[in-house]
């Protein structure tokens, strides 16, 4: 898995690879991180290039969307890779997320 943060407002955290059991710690941290960022309104996570996640990459997202609203920001999932998507569809966390009827964004 790969993570590359950039911008400040909002925070983009574009995440590339398997977000699995070994690699959600990772995300975790990138996510802390982009939400620990002053002044900022929220941060964006870019799915597009993740073709897997399981549970463990859930709980992150999960846990990432309580922090945020407790510290009155937003996250968003950008752009989830279909496989991705279906994932947070089944999981019944669409709506948690906001899971818009298009694709394109969750």
């Amino acid at each position: 898995m790969e993570i590359n943060s950039a911008g400040t407002d909002p925070v983009v955290v574009s995440v590339t690879g398997e977000v699995d059991l070994a690699t959600a710690p990772q995300l975790e941290r990138a996510l802390d991180t982009a939400l620990a960022e002053p002044g900022g309104t929220g941060v964006r996570v870019d799915l597009s290039a993740v073709e897997f996640m399981d549970s463990a990459g859930l709980r992150v997202l999960v846990a990432a969307l309580r922090k945020a609203e407790e510290s009155g920001r937003t996250l968003v999932l950008d752009a989830p890779h279909e496989r991705v998507r279906r994932i947070i569809e089944i999981t019944g966390l669409a709506e948690v997320f906001g899971l818009a009827g298009s694709p394109g964004q969750v």
